[in-house]
C-alpha cells in the first residue's frame, strides 16, 4: 500500500476491475487507487458548494428538511467540498445567514451514479497478467486499464481498455448530475481477430440512469439498458471463440448479447407502512432465440418484533434446445424472536406457491449458534435440515445434517487462520484480510474488546479480525479473567492498519501481588501527596496518594523501599513491609498493610 498514492498494488491471482468491464481472473500484477485511504468527508460522491457571504455568517445544508451540514464562514467568497455523501440523491437546500439578519437560499441538484466522482477526484487501475479460466484452454497475456475524473459538481468523464494479442477494446463515457437525475453514457468499442473468420468489431453502448423523487420517497436505485451491435464481443467470449477454434469445436454457441435491462426500484411508504421494491432484468441474443427476463415484486414491514414480507417471482426462459418456459414463486416470511435468559430464539415461516418452510435459528452464549428447518413440497417431498457452528479461540467449527426422502447428507467444517510471527505460530477462528496480533505477556485469560470470546491465550496472544484499514480502530482488552496477580498499565490502544497487513500492538503487564501500604511519618504524619516511590534499584514503582497511601505491583513479599519529594535528604524517608503471613492468610485480590516511612 502506498497511503501517499493513495493507491495499493495486488501481486498473483486475482480479479480485474469490473467497474467497466467484466471481472477476468488474471495472475499478475494490479496497480490502482484506493478509496478506502481517503476520509471519511470525500468519500462516495457529493457536490462542491460554492457561495459569497457578506459577513460573518452560519452557512446550514440541508436535504428533504433535515440538516446535514453546519459551517462557519468569513466574509468573501467560500467553498464547502467535504459533504458527505447522502445516498443516490435529493436536492440541497443551501442557506447563509448574515449576522446583519439577511438569509440568502440557493438550491444545487444532487443525484449520483456509481461512476460518479467528486470535482478534482480521480480513480485508476492498471493490470498486466496471464489471463486464467479452469474452463479455458489459452492463457493470453492480457492488460487492462481504467481512469475516471470528476470535471465539476455535474461532469464525471472515464475511460478504459482492455487488450490481448488478438483482441483490443476502448471505452469512453460520461456521468451527468442533472435536475431530473444522474445519467451515465458510455460506449465500447472492441475488435477481434481469429485464424478461421474475419476480424470482428463491434461497439457496445450503456445508457444507466438513478432519480430519488422526493415527494413520494421513490428511489429509482438504478435503470441500467445496454444494447450491442452483432459483432461485438466481450473479452472472455472472444478468448473462448479462439481456444474452441483450436481444438475444432463449433463455436457459434457462444452468445453474443445483444440488450439488457436492468430496473431496481424502492417505494417506501408513509406512516410506518412498509418498503415495496421491484426488480427487475431481460437479456436477449444475436441469431439464438435464448432469452432471460425475470422479475421481483416485494412488499416488508415490521410490526413490534415481528418481521414480514411479500414477494413474487416471475421467470422467463427460452433456450436453444430447450422448450420455453414459465415460472411463478410466490413467498410469505414470517420472522420474530423469543427471548429465554440471555438467549435470543428467531423463528422464520415461508409460504411458496408449491412448498412451505419452518425455520428456527438463534443463539446459545457468545460462541455457538444453531439453524434448523423442514420443509415440505406439493409433491410430497420433506426435507430436514440441522447446522451449528462453534467459534473458538483458535478456530470455527461447523456441522450440519440434510435428509429428505431422496438423499442424506452430514457435513463438517473448519474455518479459521494461521499467523506466523517471531514467537510462534497462532490459529484464529476467521478469515480475513486485515488483522491485529495483540501481544500482553502474562494476561492469559483478558478478553479482547467487544469480540465475543475472543480472550488473551497462554502464551499472550489473540488474533483481532474484522479491523477496519485506514481508519483509527480501538483496540482494548478487559483484564476480567486474568490472573489476579497480572495487571495491564494500558488497558487500549488506537491504530489505523493498512489493508491486509497483520499490525502487532503491545499492551504492557506487571505481575505480582497487588498491595496497599497505609503509611505515616514516625511522628503519625502524612507523607507528601505524589510522592514518588523507589525500589532498591532505583526504580519508580509507585507514589504516594490521597490519605499516605502507596498502591505498588511487586512479584515480592517484602522490600525495602524509599519516598522522595525533593532533592534533600531530608525530603526523603525508608519503608519496609512484609506481606508473607498475609498473602497466606487472607488470599485476597488486594493486601493492605502498615508502614512507617523513617
Amino acid at each position: 500500500a502506498f497511503p501517499k498514492l493513495n493507491s495499493v498494488v495486488t501481486l498473483g491471482d486475482y480479479f480485474t476491475n469490473n467497474n467497466f468491464f467484466d471481472a477476468l481472473p488474471y495472475r499478475g500484477i494490479n496497480i490502482s487507487s484506493d478509496d478506502r485511504m481517503l476520509p471519511n468527508s470525500m468519500l462516495g460522491y457529493a457536490p462542491q458548494i460554492r457561495g459569497y457571504a457578506k459577513t460573518n455568517a452560519k452557512v446550514e445544508v440541508r436535504q428533504q428538511g433535515n440538516l446535514i451540514y453546519q459551517t462557519t464562514v468569513t466574509p468573501g467568497s467560500f467553498e464547502i467540498n467535504d459533504l458527505y455523501p447522502t445516498g443516490f440523491g435529493g436536492e440541497l437546500q443551501v442557506s447563509i445567514y448574515e449576522t446583519n439578519g439577511e438569509i440568502q437560499k440557493f438550491s444545487i441538484p444532487y443525484a449520483s451514479v456509481v461512476e460518479m466522482l467528486r470535482p478534482k477526484m480521480s480513480r485508476y487501475s492498471f493490470t498486466l497478467g496471464q489471463f486464467r479460466d479452469a474452463n479455458i484452454n489459452l492463457k493470453p497475456w492480457l492488460v487492462q486499464g481504467k481512469y475516471q475524473r470528476g470535471i465539476n459538481n455535474y461532469l464525471t468523464s472515464y475511460t478504459g481498455f482492455q487488450a490481448t494479442e488478438n483482441y483490443q477494446s476502448f471505452l469512453i463515457g460520461s456521468a451527468f448530475a442533472t435536475p431530473i437525475g444522474a445519467i451515465s453514457f458510455d460506449a465500447t468499442q472492441s475488435s477481434a481477430e481469429f485464424e478461421q473468420k474475419p476480424t470482428l468489431k463491434g461497439r457496445s453502448y450503456r445508457l444507466s440512469f438513478n432519480r430519488l423523487f422526493t415527494p413520494t420517497n421513490t428511489n429509482l436505485t438504478l435503470a441500467t439498458y445496454r444494447y450491442s451491435t452483432e459483432n461485438y464481443l466481450k473479452l472472455r467470449d472472444s478468448i473462448l471463440i479462439r481456444d474452441l477454434q483450436q481444438q475444432d469445436i463449433d463455436s457459434f454457441s457462444v452468445g453474443k448479447q445483444k440488450s439488457e435491462f436492468q430496473i431496481t426500484l424502492n417505494q417506501g411508504l408513509p406512516n410506518q407502512w412498509g418498503n415495496f421494491y421491484l426488480v427487475g432484468s431481460w437479456i436477449n441474443y444475436w441469431n439464438q432465440p435464448n432469452r432471460n427476463q425475470q422479475f421481483q415484486f416485494g412488499y416488508s414491514n415490521q410490526f413490534k418484533d415481528l418481521t414480514y414480507s411479500i414477494s413474487a417471482i416471475t421467470h422467463e426462459f427460452d433456450q436453444e434446445n430447450q422448450n420455453s418456459g414459465h415460472e411463478t414463486q410466490y413467498l410469505l416470511s414470517l420472522s420474530f424472536p423469543l427471548q429465554f435468559k440471555k438467549n435470543t430464539v428467531n423463528f422464520n415461516s415461508s409460504i411458496s406457491e408449491d412448498s412451505r418452510t419452518l425455520g428456527m435459528s438463534g443463539y446459545i452464549g457468545n460462541r455457538f449458534d444453531y439453524g434448523s428447518s423442514i420443509s415440505y413440497q406439493d409433491q410430497g417431498q420433506t426435507s430436514l435440515n440441522i447446522n451449528g457452528t462453534y467459534r473458538t479461540n483458535y478456530t470455527t467449527i461447523g456441522a450440519s445434517f440434510g435428509q429428505s426422502d431422496t438423499y442424506q447428507q452430514e457435513m463438517i467444517n473448519l474455518n479459521g487462520s494461521l499467523v506466523a510471527h517471531s514467537q510462534g505460530i497462532l490459529f484464529g477462528p476467521d478469515q480475513v484480510q486485515t488483522m491485529v496480533l495483540v501481544y500482553a505477556p502474562q494476561a492469559t485469560g483478558a478478553r479482547v474488546g467487544n469480540i465475543s470470546g475472543l480472550s488473551i491465550n497462554k502464551q499472550g496472544y489473540a488474533v483481532i479480525p474484522y479491523v477496519t484499514p485506514y481508519r483509527l480502530n480501538d483496540i482494548s482488552l478487559d483484564p476480567q479473567g486474568m490472573p489476579s496477580t497480572v495487571e495491564l498499565t494500558e488497558t487500549s490502544h488506537r491504530i489505523a492498519p493498512y489493508a491486509g497487513s497483520i499490525t502487532k500492538v503491545n499492551f504492557s503487564t506487571k505481575t505480582g501481588y497487588a498491595v496497599f501500604i497505609s503509611t505515616q511519618t514516625p511522628n503519625g504524619g502524612h507523607l507528601p501527596f505524589a510522592a514518588q516511590v523507589f525500589n532498591q534499584n532505583n526504580e519508580i514503582v509507585g507514589m504516594v496518594a490521597q490519605g499516605s497511601r502507596i498502591y505498588l505491583r511487586t512479584p515480592l513479599t517484602q522490600d525495602h523501599l524509599y519516598v522522595k519529594w525533593g532533592q534533600s535528604n531530608s525530603e526523603e524517608c525508608q519503608l519496609d513491609y512484609d506481606i508473607q503471613s498475609k498473602i497466606l492468610q487472607e488470599k485476597q485480590l488486594i493486601i493492605m498493610t502498615e508502614a512507617v516511612c523513617k
